[in-house]
């Protein structure tokens, strides 16, 4: 692979994880409610970036997270020290990613 494409690829990495903490921080302090990003996100990298912040995947919710018959998805992440989960939800075909902390779990 030419170099100046790896490059690339790492850096545009590098700032959609800055997005995806800066948004993570948002719905974490309460600015925003939901967030709805117009293209698909990498679902791992969104999971990552939240582990990172404390949160743990739900494994009561994420036995099926897939629809089966569309590029839909949904998951949820637990925070520890909190009684709130996060919701993350998207579609590859419909080119959008939704995040949103749920109070209350």
């Amino acid at each position: 692979m030419n170099k100046y494409i790896k490059t690339d690829i790492e850096q545009g990495i590098t700032f959609l994880k800055i997005a995806i903490n800066n948004a993570l921080a948002n719905l974490e302090t309460g600015e925003e409610k939901e967030i709805k990003f117009e293209y698909p996100i990498p679902l791992q990298l969104i999971i990552n970036c939240a582990k990172e912040r404390g949160w743990t995947e739900d494994s009561n919710m994420n036995s099926d997270w897939t629809n089966g018959w569309q590029i839909d998805y949904w998951y949820s992440m637990i925070h520890p020290n909190r009684s709130d989960y996060l919701s993350i939800d998207g579609s590859l075909l419909d080119g959008n990613t939704s995040l949103r902390i749920i109070n209350d779990y």
